[in-house]
């Protein structure tokens, strides 16, 4: 049997290097965007945390309260809380986000409370119609808003909350 010699080339052009630096290249780009990717959601999932954070600071500040206001039918800040309990004949009241942004505004913004006795403000205390239910046989009704940012010290989140509460 006689076997053929196989003629190699006497020059090779390289092509398979081109192929393998391409493909090289190619899953280098992909590393740095999956890099990328797991970066973003880092810096998302910090976000997401900073603003649960704030938000359940603000919403445990309203549930104080409100336990307060429901033992004692009065609201009486903290010592280092600020309230900012204002009549109902105010002329400039400030709620809701428009209070919420000045809080955010503050040299210290870290919580802030406010408390407001409605039926000062409302007239009546109900429709007067037929026989109220149960559990509304209070004709006190409060207004809770609170502040909070999700640290202290150098906060990057902030959240209001605002209730209206009827003991």
């Amino acid at each position: 049997m006689h076997r053929s010699q196989f003629q190699f080339p006497q020059r090779q052009r390289g092509a398979v290097l081109y192929v393998a630096l391409i493909f090289l290249i190619l899953l280098a780009l992909l590393g740095i965007t999956g890099m990328q990717v797991a970066s973003l959601q880092e810096r998302m999932a910090s976000n997401y945390r900073s603003t649960n954070e704030a938000f359940q600071r603000a919403e445990g500040i309203v549930r104080q309260v409100e336990v307060e206001v429901d033992q004692t039918n009065r609201f009486v800040p903290r010592p280092g809380e600020r309230d900012e309990e204002r009549p109902c004949d105010d002329g400039a009241p400030v709620r809701g986000s428009a209070w919420a942004s000045a809080r955010a505004a503050d040299t210290d913004p870290d919580t802030a409370i406010v408390a407001a006795r409605m039926n000062k403000c409302t007239e009546g205390g109900g429709l007067g119609e037929g026989v109220r239910p149960q559990n509304e046989m209070s004709d006190t009704i409060w207004q809770v808003s609170s502040f909070a940012t999700d640290r202290a010290e150098s906060p990057t989140s902030d959240a209001a909350v605002e209730t209206v509460f009827r003991p």
